[in-house]
C-alpha cells in the first residue's frame, strides 16, 4: 500500500477512535493531494523526499502516531543531501491553530548511518521525558541530523550541519498534512544542546526563512568545547566512560573535514578506534575501548593535534552575539560527561550580549548528565506553557 494511503488510514483509525470523523475526513483529503516527493538531489532546502509510518518500537507510549520523513538539506561541504526526521503526534484533536510544536535535538548516538535515533528504540530517559511532553498535547519533531539514516556519515558536532538539519526539518514538516502551530520551541540535550544553539544562531541570521521560533531549552551544553576537549584528552583526566566515544567521533569529524590533520597524530590503537567510530554507535564504540580513556587515542595527550583547538572551534562554533529567542540553560552539578565548569558564567555572558531576550541558567544539584535532563522537565514544561501560545 502506498505510504500516503497507509498514513491516511492510520490517521483515520486514530481519529475515528476519538470520535472525530469530520477532522479525519479533512486530513485524509489533504493526504490524498500531497505532492509527489521531490527527487533526492533537489537543492530546495526542506523539500519532502518521502514519508513512512514508523515502527511503534521506535516511538513513545504517548504518541498516537509516529511518522518518519526525509527531506533535502546540505552536508558539511554545502553539497545537496538528504536527512531524516520523525514526527510524534499526541492523542486527541489538535487545538485551533494546530498542535504546538517542540523540536527535539538528540544527544550523541554515533555518526554512522545505522545510528539514526528515529529508527532505534528510545532510551528510558527519553521515553520518560517525552511521554510527558506528548501527554501535555505537544507534537514532537525530532531530526536525525544529516548523514544519520540517509547514507554517509554525520559530521559530529558540526554547527552548520546540525543547525541546517534542524531548520530544514521544520520547513519539511510544514509540507505534511498535519495541523501544527506556526510557533515552535527548540529543546536539546548534550550534543543536542549544541545543535539547538547552532540552529538558533542560523535562524537569527535569516528568521524569515523558517518563521516561528519562540524559545530555546539547552541542557548539558558544552559551553567551551576547545578548552574542555583539550582537558578531556590530557593524561589522568577523569570523566564518564562515554568520553572516549565522544573523542573518537570528534577526531573522525576533524579528519573527514581535513584529511591528514588527525591521523598522523593518533596512536596505533587510536587509528583503529577512529576508523571504528565511522560506523559504531556510541554504546558499542565505548565498549570497544575496553576501559581506555581519550588519552589512549593520540600520541601526545597534551597536544592531540598541532591545530586541535583551532580545528575544534572551526567545527563547533556558532554565533553567540545574536540570540533570537528566550533561552533556558540547565546543567547538573555532578555531570562528568560534559563538566559544567564554565556553564554558570555562560548564561550571563549571553545575556549581556543579548539584552532583548531572557536568558536563565539553572543548576540541578547532585544530578549527572542524564539526571539533569530529567530534573529540568518541570522547568521545561513551565517554559513551554509561556512560550508556545
Amino acid at each position: 500500500m502506498p505510504i500516503r494511503r497507509r498514513f491516511a488510514a492510520a490517521v483515520r483509525q486514530a481519529a475515528l477512535a476519538a470520535g472525530t470523523v469530520s477532522a479525519c475526513a479533512a486530513l485524509t483529503a489533504a493526504l490524498t493531494v500531497t505532492a509527489t516527493p521531490a527527487a533526492a538531489d533537489s537543492t530546495d532546502l526542506g523539500r519532502l523526499n518521502g514519508i513512512e509510518l514508523l515502527n511503534g518500537a521506535w516511538s513513545f507510549d504517548k504518541a498516537a502516531e509516529s511518522v518518519g520523513f526525509t527531506y533535502t538539506t546540505v552536508d558539511q561541504r554545502e553539497n545537496p543531501a538528504r536527512a531524516g526526521a520523525a514526527l510524534y503526534l499526541p492523542s486527541g484533536l489538535p487545538p485551533q491553530g494546530g498542535w504546538p510544536l517542540v523540536v527535539w535535538a538528540h544527544g550523541t548516538t554515533g555518526i554512522g548511518n545505522d545510528c539514526a535515533p528515529s529508527h532505534r528504540p528510545q532510551s528510558d530517559r527519553n521515553r520518560s521525558y517525552f511521554n510527558q511532553i506528548l501527554d501535555q498535547g505537544y507534537a514532537v519533531l525530532a531530526p536525525d541530523y544529516q548523514g544519520l539514516g540517509t547514507g554517509g556519515n554525520f559530521s559530529y558536532y558540526n554547527a552548520a550541519v546540525e543547525g541546517r538539519s534542524i531548520l530544514d526539518s521544520i520547513t519539511a514538516v510544514r509540507g505534511l498534512p498535519v495541523p501544527l502551530s506556526a510557533h515552535w520551541v527548540l529543546i536539546g540535550q548534550s550534543e543536542g544542546a549544541h545543535a539547538v544553539m547552532s540552529a538558533a544562531a542560523l535562524y537569527a541570521r535569516n528568521p524569515s526563512a523558517v518563521r516561528g521560533l519562540t524559545g530555546v531549552i539547552a541542557t548539558g551544553l558544552r559551553t567551551n568545547p576547545a578548552k574542555s576537549l583539550r582537558e578531556m584528552f590530557r593524561r589522568g583526566s577523569t570523566g564518564s566512560e562515554n568520553q572516549v566515544g565522544y573523542a573518537g567521533y570528534y577526531l573522525a569529524a576533524l579528519e573527514e573535514l581535513a584529511p591528514g590533520t588527525v591521523t598522523p597524530y593518533l596512536s596505533d590503537f587510536g587509528r583503529q578506534y577512529v576508523e571504528k567510530a565511522a560506523t559504531e554507535c556510541l554504546s558499542d564504540l565505548v565498549a570497544a575501548a575496553e576501559g581506555r580513556r581519550p588519552e589512549a587515542l593520540v600520541a601526545d595527550p597534551d597536544n592531540p593535534t598541532p591545530t586541535f583547538e583551532a580545528d575544534i572551534r572551526s567545527l563547533v562554533s556558532y554565533q553567540e552575539d545574536l540570540v533570537p529567542a528566550d533561552l533556558m540553560i540547565g546543567y547538573g552539578t555532578a555531570d562528568i560527561d560534559v563538566p559544567p565548569a564554565d556553564t554558570p558564567a555562560y548564561g550571563p555572558a549571553l545575556q549581556a550580549h543579548n539584552p532583548w531576550v531572557h536568558v536563565t541558567v539553572t543548576a540541578y544539584p547532585g544530578k549527572d548528565h542524564s539526571g539533569a535532563f530529567l530534573a529540568s522537565l518541570p522547568d521545561a514544561l513551565t517554559f513551554l506553557q509561556s512560550h508556545l501560545p
